[in-house]
Formats: C-alpha cells, structure tokens, sequence
C-alpha cells in the first residue's frame, strides 16, 4: 500500500472512531439539538453509520485514483520506503528512468541501490541511515543511477521522514528527477567558458587558472617549466587583404603548425587575437623554451595555403627562462604568472627589434618596460590635469630682425621632473597614440592665445602662429574637418596659421594625409614642410603637394661654417624654395655670421638663440608691444 494511502486510512479511522458521524449529523440537522440526537433509535445510528463509512470510503477511492495520476503527470519518479517491511514503492515514471517496465522491478530496496554508481553509493547509504536513525528528517543529493542501455544518468533525489502516531519513523518518502540534460547543459557552457571557439585551444582564463594551480605544487626539482609569449606579426593586414574568414582560416592553421612544435606535456592557448601562449614543460634542465622558439620561427618561415592565397606570416616570440618548481614557490615569491608577464615583456621587445625573431627576459628589460608604463600613466595624468604649457620661439625677418610669427613648443611640467621638453616625452606619445589628444590641444591652444595677441595688438594682425602636427593627426579620416572646427570655434583667420610637418610623416601617409591637406588649403591654412632635407624622396612630393614653407633643419646651419658640403646643401634647399616659389625659415642660427651668410643665400626667414630663445606667453607678449 502507498504511502498516501496509509496516511489516509489512518485519517479515515480516526474520523470513523471519533467525532466525524457527529459532525455529520449535526451537519445535516442543525435544528435537533444534542438531547434529540441521544433519543433517536438504535437502527436510526447504525444506518447513518453505514452511509458515512460509503462515503469515507468511496473518498479513500478517489484520493487513490487521484494519487495514481498524479504519478503519471508528475515529472518526478516517486519512491516510499516502508521500513517495517523493508519494502519500496517505485512509481512508474520511477522506473522508467532506468529504462525499465514496470514488471521488471519488484519492491526491493536492491533494485535501487545496485544501480546507484560506486562514488555515490556510500553517501546515499549513510543519508538513508541518518533518516532512519533520526539524525536527519530529510536531505538531497545528486547521484548517477545505471540506465538499462548501460550508461550512468544524473539524477537529483529529495527524502523526507515520515512518523507514525507513536513518533516513529515508520516511512522515507522522496522524489527523483533526471538532470543528465541539465547537467551536459552545464558542462558544455563550463567548457565553453575556458575555450576559444574559434580554435578550440584553451583560452586566457584557463591559462590564467592552470598556471595559478601549477604555482601551487609542492617543489619538485625534476620538471622544469618555461613560458612562450607569441604574437603574429602584421596580422591585422590579413584580414583587411583577404578578409576575415580567410583571416580565421589562417588562424585554424597557424594552430596547427604550432602543436606540431610541441610536446604532449605542453599547453598551446590562444589569449585572444593573435596572440598564444605555451606553457612548456621538460623533464631535464635544457634550454627546452629555446629550442621550441626556433622550432616555430622555422615552421614560420614556409607559406601558409589559404583557398587560392598563399600568406606568409611570421610570429615574434618573448621567453621566460625554463625553471623548476622550487624556484617559483620558493622565498623569491616568483611564479608561473609573472613567468608569463616576463614573457610578453620580452616578446615586446622581440617586436621592437624588428619582428620575426625571438627574444628571452632580461631584468634590464622588464625595468625598461615598467619605466615606460609609469611614465604613460604619468603622460594620461598630464593630459587629464593639463600639465601641459606651450613656449613661443619667434620668428623673424632676417634683414631687419622684424617679428613675423611665433612657433608654439609644449612643455610639461613634471610635478617631479619639472619642466621636460618635448623630446623627452613626444616619443612615448607617439608609441602609446596619445599623441594625438596632446597634437589638438596644443593646436586650440596656440589658436586661442594669437587670436587674444591680435585683439590685444591690432597692429600684429599679420603675425602668424606656425603649430606642429603629426602626420598621425593627419591621417585621422576626419583630421580635416577637426582642424576647420577649432578654427572656427578659435575665430582664428586660418591665413595666420601654419601647419608644420616632416617629410617622412608626409611621405609614409601620403594618400591619407593628401585629403586632409586638400581641405586645409581650401580653408586658407598655410603647410610647412619641417626639418627638410633630413628625411628622403622629398623633391618629388614637392612637384604636387601644397606646400607653402620650407624649413631648413639646424643641423645644416650649424655645420655649415665648417662643412662645405653642408653649406652647398644650404644652397640647394634656398635654390629649391626659388623654384617652387616657396618661403624659406632656417632653425636654429645662433650667430651673426649664421645670420649673414644665409642672407647672402637669399634666404629671408629665421628662428634659433640669437634671436630668442622659446619663451613664455607673457615674454612673448612683450616683443608684441
């Protein structure tokens, strides 16, 4: 008999045995007061009697016909343990989770246990007794139970107590539900989690997490361990050549070229983008991470078969020395972490030296590098709490020193350095593309303050401001039209500003930058070529590109009292501006006879020491008056 059933039988008696005819009677005469009830006749009692037992009893029926359907709708698989016969009562859809009909599993506690898989078995034992012995009065668990085609589901299973009226546990009662779905659901999104799609190679995070658990083992001498940090060179250009899909394809590739450099104890994973990592394992203490970077850099060097395309692809490669795991666990506080940091660093590196190469960490390195990465915060800090101040170094007319405009020079003040010039930070500006946040300050800031010279001065209304910008800035798809916004919003005359950039920015961006300077010149922007003759193929760009100035380097002016061939390329350059048409302002004279001789040359504008040095808004305001 079910569980329920008992349950209800033990309910009915006791309605039966007490007060439930009586309620019933009163029920139905509620006019007859007790003493008519206690003088009715004998025969009256025993037939009412009779009639509510029917009535218990065909209620007893439906609650059993309710209970059997219940079963057949639930999702569950419901079990009672009747502990005074030692015997359960599966439920059909019980069965049917292992795969069974319900004549082939009789009521034994057996056909339950046997299937349960050995690593559970104990648990769920130990959880029944402690029902039983009363310790628990319920409890839940996950456990595998064996299906008939052999293999192990995943089942979730609740118990309860069930006491009888003298406070005993008579029955254990509970449900199973079948998670195998749920549970292959959950693994798959946990794989899912530490594996790149694309690859299917480990990602960071299981990297990450691996190399965590590896710092943690007990020193062992006998395995040596060593980091490689790769990153493809020029990828980028792949996918913008041939497209992404072929890009993705290539990846699939390169992955497999890199497991055929590797051992089986080895693990390759993909960190993102193009960039992989290899933990390297080896039993002996042999520069094994040396020896598996040569391998990859001469897989490398054979193209790669796309579809129809042929790609050759190089990777440059950073290397943390092999070491055993009593050297990264041990009082230096190393571990495989900062082995990986160590790596990257060096592949840094490995870039800066040209690429396709590989290159192993050195403390002097790692120094480099940390001194670069505070000196970028220090760099975001100035931009963000405007550090920065620009000088003014005028320039002139050579034959009567006669003031015709400014050229803007930033400066930073450093609230540890103090004032650092530009060739001490515009270099890491440029690496980081900070540049540019800093490149258009400087320009709204050098607009704003010759507008405020020309309406403090009227008469300096010819006075021109010359700002240098990077061909970086240039290139900006919408360089042009930024630049035409903060001359408006200035109401700077866009005739008093010269742009100066070098040639070899000119040249290495030519079709990007030739738009942007398209638009400055039909704005009225004056370009001027900085530091000619330094860089190299000028003369054919000067054929075609606006230019309205050309600045000659000061390396040629200092030499050229001494160096007869740095004066005839003095020479060349004034004879090169008559050409074109162009003006002319020679950096950096510092002397008379400098002065004099470039005169001579016909050269009319100059800046540089002798005239003054770069200074300040407020000095430079006086040489206005």
């Amino acid at each position: 008999m079910l569980s329920e059933t008992i349950i209800n039988q033990h309910k009915i008696s006791s309605l039966v045995n007490n007060s439930a005819i009586e309620y019933s009677c009163s029920s139905a005469f509620p006019l007859v007061i007790k003493n008519d009830l206690k003088s009715r006749t004998q025969d009256e009692v025993v037939h009412q009697e009779s009639v509510e037992e029917k009535r218990l009893l065909q209620a007893l029926g439906e609650s059993e016909q309710r209970y059997a359907l219940t079963t057949q709708v639930v999702n569950d698989g419901l079990w009672s343990w009747d502990l005074s016969c030692d015997q359960v009562d599966y439920s059909p859809r019980w069965k049917s989770m292992v795969g069974c009909q319900e004549w082939e599993i009789n009521n034994s506690p057996v056909e339950w246990l046997v299937r349960v898989h050995p690593a559970n078995i104990e648990k769920l034992k130990q959880n029944l007794v402690d029902c039983w012995q009363e310790k628990i009065t319920q409890f839940a668990m996950e456990y595998s139970l064996l299906h008939k085609d052999g293999q192990y589901r995943s089942m979730y299973c609740k118990c309860m107590v069930m006491t009888n009226a003298q406070g005993e546990v008579s029955h254990l009662i509970g449900s199973q539900a079948d998670t195998t779905d749920r549970k292959d659901l959950k693994d798959q999104l946990n794989y899912d989690a530490i594996r790149d799609k694309l690859t299917n190679l480990p990602n960071c995070q299981f990297f990450i997490s691996k190399l965590k658990e590896l710092s943690q083992l007990k020193q062992n001498p006998d395995y040596y361990f060593g980091v490689l940090y790769l990153d493809l060179d020029q990828f980028k250009n792949v996918n913008y050549s041939f497209g992404y899909l072929v890009g993705d394809r290539l990846l699939i590739e390169i992955v497999e070229r890199l497991k055929s450099c590797l051992g089986t104890q080895d693990l390759l994973a993909r960190l993102g983008g193009d960039e992989f990592a290899i933990l390297l394992v080896s039993s002996a203490p042999a520069d094994y991470p040396s020896q598996v970077a040569s391998r990859i850099q001469q897989e490398f060097s054979e193209p790669i078969k796309i579809a129809e395309h042929s790609i050759l692809i190089s990777t440059s490669i950073g290397i943390d020395a092999s070491f055993s795991l009593n050297s990264c666990s041990g009082e230096n506080n190393l571990d495989l972490i900062e082995s990986l940091k160590n790596a990257e660093i060096a592949m840094n590196q490995a870039k800066i030296n040209g690429q396709a190469c590989n290159r192993r960490f050195e403390s002097w390195s790692y120094l480099q590098a940390l001194e670069k990465s505070k000196s970028e915060d220090n760099l975001r800090k100035a931009i963000e709490q405007q550090q920065f101040e620009l000088h003014y170094q005028p320039i002139v007319r050579l034959e009567d020193h006669q003031l015709v405009g400014f050229e803007a020079l930033i400066r930073w003040h450093h609230p540890e350095r103090g004032l650092v010039l530009p060739g001490d930070f515009i270099p890491l500006a440029e690496d980081t593309g900070l540049i540019n946040p800093i490149g258009w300050w400087v320009l709204r800031s050098a607009c704003l303050q010759m507008v405020q010279w020309h309406q403090e001065y009227p008469a300096a209304e010819s006075i021109f401001i010359s700002v240098n910008i990077t061909g970086r800035q240039l290139s900006q798809p919408y360089g042009g039209d930024i630049i035409a916004q903060i001359m408006t919003e200035t109401g700077l005359n866009p005739h008093c500003l010269k742009l100066e950039i070098t040639e070899s920015e000119i040249i290495e961006n030519i079709d990007l930058v030739s738009l942007t300077i398209e638009k400055l010149k039909n704005l009225g922007v004056q370009l001027s070529m900085d530091d000619f003759g330094t860089g190299y193929s000028s003369l054919s760009y000067l054929q075609y590109l606006p230019v309205d100035t050309l600045k000659i380097d000061r390396s040629f002016i200092q030499n050229m009292e001494k160096d007869c061939h740095q004066l005839e390329l003095v020479k060349t350059i004034i004879k090169l501006a008559e050409v074109f048409d162009l003006d002319l302002i020679a950096e950096g004279i510092e002397s008379e006879a400098q002065s004099n001789q470039l005169m001579e040359f016909k050269c009319k504008y100059g800046q540089g020491y002798l005239f003054s040095k770069p200074v300040t808004n407020a000095i430079a305001a006086t040489l206005l008056e």
